[in-house]
């Protein structure tokens, strides 16, 4: 009988040190990072660094849930986070021009975009709706002004939502755009078969 309970006892211990080096394991990006304490949940998805290829619409919002890991250990309420939008700078190439109120701007010129968007917070998760369905109506609505047509523009994860701990010591970054719609098409013959 005490050879059983030793067995069930080593057995229990090396699956408490496999769960311990897993958690280890996920929240420090498989060893090759800090161990993450403040990460978001998108999509099925735990997000702790960064992450692309998100889409909203008018109709369908980006849903995010912000997690502490050590949050469900603590009664204390919840810690916060904030959310602002940004144009995700990948190369100087998709750099466009436009002109807002008859002014010439670049796309890269403001760094926040968030009045172009309706972000609803609530304690533990948010929503990302654009103000328009297009490139031109969110920025028309951050410089709050007529803008030239920037549709022929955009691209693939244009947007950055950067997602920032209570204390300011931690962030993740959500990259996505709008959902692909036609707005143009082109023929170049003169006839279509069927």
């Amino acid at each position: 009988m005490g050879k059983v309970i030793r067995t069930i006892s080593y057995i229990v211990l090396l699956l408490a040190v496999v769960a311990v080096v897993g958690v280890f394991a996920k929240f420090t990006d498989g060893f090759t990072d800090d161990f993450k304490t403040f990460y978001v949940r998108v999509e099925g998805n735990d997000v702790l660094t960064s992450a692309g290829g998100f889409t909203v619409t008018e109709d369908k919002p980006l849903e995010v849930s912000v997690k502490y890991v050590f949050g469900v250990f603590t009664k204390d309420e919840p810690k916060g986070y904030t959310v602002n939008i940004a144009p995700n700078k990948t190369d100087e190439s998709k750099n466009f021009p436009f002109t807002a109120g008859g002014e010439v701007c670049t796309y890269f010129d403001k760094a926040d975009l968030t009045d172009g968007f309706i972000v609803e917070k609530s304690e533990t998760s948010f929503t990302v709706l654009p103000k328009g369905g297009t490139v031109t109506e969110v920025l028309s609505a951050v410089y709050q002004t007529t803008v030239s047509d920037c549709e022929n523009f955009g691209y693939g994860d244009m947007f950055t939502a950067i997602i920032t701990s209570f204390n300011g010591e931690a962030s993740v970054k959500l990259y996505f755009s709008f959902a692909g719609k036609v707005t143009k098409i082109i023929l170049d013959k003169e006839a279509i078969e069927f």
